[in-house]
């Protein structure tokens, strides 16, 4: 008592120090650090290697299975989520860490070092890498375009970097990156017939523009005292110079053949290996992608960006645009703004709920408790590092009518101490000390039920929800600070009058008439256990009856003003032909009123514009539009417009239209894996699959990652091939110079290097008759063969691409819902066939997609939510000291169920990830209540030793029916603007 009547003895103290916690709450809240959502750490790099020349099952052999077994050596690789991309030349291996790994630069340092160190050993002499990429997983900020009808590449390039300079300068600024350059090169294209006519063979054109364009040293003079270097020119410095180089000199007619009798030679663009367009536009336009320094605040780094832009635009040509295409610091702010605005509604609801309930001076108290509550917990979890994003608010308002129980409860019992005659002093120590043990002990049970989240939810998963346990950990503790120390002054110095002298309220009389519903309800319940303990075991069994018509995901779609368009043709296809495609797509996007921009990408996808979004390796096959639109409703409708307007309108192409979804990545909401070791197998078992996917309504978009492709082997005839002097590796050089095209050297203006890539004119490299009329040298002799002399041709079909997981071969078919249909009902649907398939020995089925994070993710939350029961026993426990009494408390855990399970099937919303935490919350709530209703059953016991343990039941209900009422109105109020708000993820 004498701590709580400190308060009362030094209310100066106490005012000056609530004043302040205001002030302080007040500026971390303008100033603390802003993200739309949590940072996820992505535990995930990318190993890649080529084998040049090697079909799929030799990389398999000889490159993936040896990187596979090496990174398997480390424990720190999770195995089990370890995959792998074996195609034609490439192996693209995704390494995923375990959770636990501390420093994960470290290990991707370590594991660099130790990749090339093992290469000589273990693989072969002509792959190349391998490397190891692990930035892929950084999110970026800011996607800014430049574009101009006027300027070209090079222009454009030097912008860019004046651009960078500008933007290096400002606070916070993280990696920038530019996205879309294409460079010059000199194209040396050479006529087969020609050479042939000649006498000249592309490797002499090889050897003639090394050997004049390589700068040797050439030592120094002495003269005199100096030593004076001597510099010979030679190198190429003009297109001119390239043409002029003499290839082959005839030492019969004296004639001399240079590059340009034999070849064309123009300086122009390198040829595309990708396109970036903004806005559908062919001007030139690149982009840069710009990241921030974590722990800083977002919307301020974004009015930086936008201020240095505008500074550095002053400087450039007029005709310059910049086209911002994904702007985090905007979509932050407005979502921070949003959650802040449906913040103060809540709190002005619940301040609203309880004047109407309770006498005014009561219900300001109350209402006065919020401000100081919210405030210290802002100042406190500016101190802890908690940033403010739509996880660590949205805890706030949900925990919101938990912050003023504690006043309410205190100011109901003060009000009863004033009618039984106590001063007031003796009356606000009396109504908080009676208080404190059961009110602490709810607090920490609250705070115990929420708190195995932050600690047993691993992954991205953990780090998303992690802000939440911590801010409501901050916020029951600043409540149950505030109302031992502040709400008595508060009840002291503002209410001079019992219950019994206020004057009638509609709130009083809200309260009777509740009160006289409850009375003898509850009298019939207390009298007739059987009947208590039937409905309450009903109640349990309809819920779990409800629990069959609640629809099940994972995590919902993101609220994003975006979306992506994704684009996959088969492997093989050229980029030209993906290109077709977007450009149509693009073309209508160009049309659409509602669209506010798009960026298309061909041949590689967006960088990481979302934490969820996990980019595909770039290939010519693929292309993606990031397309914006006005605010997530129309997110939502232009969604569902192109997902019907371009299903199946492109024969042979897949046309992916999504929306951005929250939680864990993958590469499709439905998946199966079908492990084991034969290709074939695989195949017939996939084609039964994706057989019974394409009879299931609903599912769309059915394909597998086992994909074929188009290839023309070159069968050599060794006995003529010998004769005239050739060797697979001669001919083999021969096709690559001619058919890919090869950088041989550069020409330098300045700091500008020129790549000088000889290759064959386009008419011999445009279709099969050219390919068997190449005249091919022998390295050995002056003869020119037809290469169809030396070789056969045999096209083939053959697996093009062959996935791996875990190290095994794992064949996945995929699918996505339709609109309106959960991953859950497709793979509800499906799995009775699943259960059908004949399997071999040695081949086994896993589900995958979001039913795999939701399994894993759910075991923990199973996991979390047993360790939340097992502390709020021990709490409780402590408190009551026997386990019966304990268990009245824990009784009413669930039939929590019923009401959850109804609410969700009269909401439509589905049983996922952010329902199971609202369950947790409920929880933690009606303990609360269950402690304040024994604990003063306890206290009756004992102050009135004649009563039956049922007349303590019935006085305890009827006493504590008001608080407790008032209590669950304001919790219920207060997360009612998430409700109106129509948020998918609340």
């Amino acid at each position: 008592m004498t701590v709580l009547g400190w308060p009362l003895r030094n209310r100066h103290v106490v005012v000056v120090l609530s004043l302040a916690v205001l002030c302080l709450g007040g500026r971390a809240l303008l100033e603390m650090p802003r993200q739309d959502t949590p940072s996820i750490s992505i535990h995930q790099a990318l190993v890649v290697a080529a084998y040049p020349g090697a079909d799929v099952a030799q990389v398999e052999q000889q490159l993936t299975r040896p990187l596979e077994s090496y990174l398997f050596s480390f424990t720190e690789v999770d195995v089990a989520k370890t995959r792998s991309i074996t195609r034609n030349n490439l192996t693209v291996i995704i390494v995923e860490l375990h959770d636990w790994v501390p420093d994960m630069a470290g290990f991707w340092s370590r594991l660099r070092l130790g990749l090339s160190e093992m290469k000589p050993l273990s693989l072969p002499a002509t792959s190349l890498g391998p490397v190891v990429d692990s930035d892929f997983g950084d999110s970026v900020a800011l996607l800014v375009g430049i574009s101009s009808p006027e300027r070209s590449y090079a222009e454009l390039r030097g912008d860019l970097h004046r651009i960078e300079e500008a933007l290096r300068r400002v606070p916070g600024m993280g990696r920038i990156k530019s996205l879309g350059e294409r460079r010059e090169a000199v194209y040396i294209e050479a006529d087969s017939q020609r050479l042939a006519e000649y006498q000249v063979g592309l490797p002499e054109v090889v050897a003639a523009l090394e050997l004049q364009n390589r700068r040797h040293y050439s030592g120094q003079i002495e003269v005199g005292d100096l030593d004076v270097p001597l510099h010979p020119s030679g190198p190429f410095a003009t297109v001119d110079e390239v043409a002029s180089q003499v290839v082959f000199r005839d030492p019969v007619g004296d004639r001399l053949v240079r590059i340009g009798d034999v070849a064309s030679v123009e300086r122009r663009l390198l040829d595309p290996v990708s396109h970036l367009r903004i806005n559908g536009r062919d001007d030139p336009g690149l982009l840069l992608s710009i990241e921030m320094q974590p722990g800083r605040n977002i919307v301020e780094f974004g009015e930086a960006v936008d201020a240095a832009l505008v500074e550095v635009g002053a400087l450039l040509a007029p005709d310059l645009e910049f086209t911002v295409i994904n702007d985090q610091p905007a979509v932050v702010d407005e979502s921070v703004t949003h959650f802040v605005r449906e913040f103060f509604i809540a709190v002005g609801a619940v301040v609203a709920v309880t004047m109407l309930l309770l006498p005014f001076r009561v219900a300001m108290i109350a209402a006065m408790a919020i401000p100081v509550t919210i405030a210290f917990t802002f100042a406190m979890l500016d101190v802890l590092g908690v940033q403010l994003h739509e996880v660590s608010l949205a805890a706030l308002i949900v925990v919101l009518g938990m912050v003023v129980d504690d006043a309410i409860v205190i100011a109901d019992n003060y009000l009863e101490k004033l009618d039984e005659g106590l001063p007031h002093a003796q009356a606000a120590i009396r109504a908080a000390g009676e208080l404190t043990v059961p009110i602490f002990t709810a607090t920490i049970a609250i705070v115990f039920a929420f708190a195995p989240l932050g600690l047993m939810l691993t992954g991205a998963v953990g780090e998303f929800i992690l802000a939440l346990p911590i801010t409501v950990a901050v916020s029951l503790l600043s409540s149950f600070v505030v109302a031992m120390m502040l709400t008595p002054l508060l009840c002291q110095t503002f209410i001079k009058r019992g219950l019994k002298d206020q004057p009638a309220s509609l709130g009083a009389r809200v309260l009777d008439g509740v009160q006289r519903l409850y009375n003898p309800v509850l009298s019939v319940f207390v009298r007739r256990p059987a009947l208590a303990l039937g409905v309450g075991a009903l109640s349990v069994v309809a819920g779990v009856g409800l629990l069959g018509l609640v629809k099940m995901k994972f995590f919902p779609a993101a609220e994003r003003a975006q979306f992506v368009i994704e684009v996959d043709l088969p492997l093989g296809s050229r980029l030209a032909a993906t290109d077709r495609v977007v450009q149509q797509i693009e073309a209508e996007l160009a049309r659409d009123e509602i669209v506010t921009d798009f960026a298309a990408f061909v041949g590689v996808p967006a960088p990481r514009v979302y934490y969820s979004f996990a980019p595909e390796f770039p290939r010519p096959s693929y292309g993606m539009l990031l397309v914006g639109t006005p605010s997530p409703e129309a997110t939502v409708e232009r969604v569902a417009h192109y997902q019907a307007a371009l299903q199946g309108r492109f024969p042979g192409a897949r046309i992916n239209v999504n929306s951005f979804q929250q939680g864990i990545p993958v590469d499709a909401p439905v998946e199966v894996r079908l492990v084991g070791p034969a290709v074939d197998q695989l195949r017939e078992l996939a084609d039964q699959v994706k057989a019974k996917l394409v009879e299931i309504p609903g599912a769309q978009q059915v394909r597998d990652d086992f994909l074929d492709g188009f290839s023309l082997d070159l069968d050599l005839n060794m006995e003529l091939a010998n004769r005239e002097g050739f060797t697979s590796g001669s001919i083999a050089q021969q096709l690559m110079v001619g058919f890919a095209g090869v950088p041989i050297t550069e020409i330098w203006e300045g700091e500008t290097s020129l790549p000088l890539v000889l290759r064959l004119a386009d008419p011999s490299r445009a279709n099969f008759s050219a390919l068997e009329e190449l005249m091919v040298r022998s390295p050995f002799g002056v003869s020119h063969v037809p290469l169809h002399q030396l070789v056969s041709f045999d096209p083939v079909w053959s697996p093009s691409q062959i996935a791996r997981r875990n190290g095994a071969r794992t064949l996945t078919v995929r699918a996505n819902p339709a609109d309106g249909v959960l991953p859950s009902e497709v793979l509800g649907q499906l799995r009775p066939a699943l259960a059908e398939l004949d399997l071999p020995p040695g081949y086994f089925i896993e589900i995958g997609g979001e039913y795999e994070g939701q399994v894993e993710t759910f075991g923990e939350m199973a996991g979390a939510l047993a360790a939340s029961v097992a502390l709020i026993y021990f709490v409780l426990l402590f408190q009551f000291r026997r386990s019966g009494k304990v268990a009245l408390v824990m009784v009413a855990i669930p039939l929590t169920f019923f009401g959850a399970m109804l609410g969700l099937v009269i909401t439509g919303n589905p049983l996922g990830f952010t329902a199971a935490v609202g369950l947790i919350s409920l929880v933690g709530i009606v303990i609360r209540n269950s402690i304040l209703l024994v604990d003063h059953a306890d206290e009756l016991q004992r102050e009135h030793t004649d009563w039956s343990v049922s007349d303590c039941a019935i006085a305890s209900g009827q006493r504590r029916l008001r608080p407790i009422f008032l209590t669950s109105m304001a919790a219920a109020v207060g997360v009612l603007p998430m409700i109106l708000s129509g948020s998918p993820l609340w």
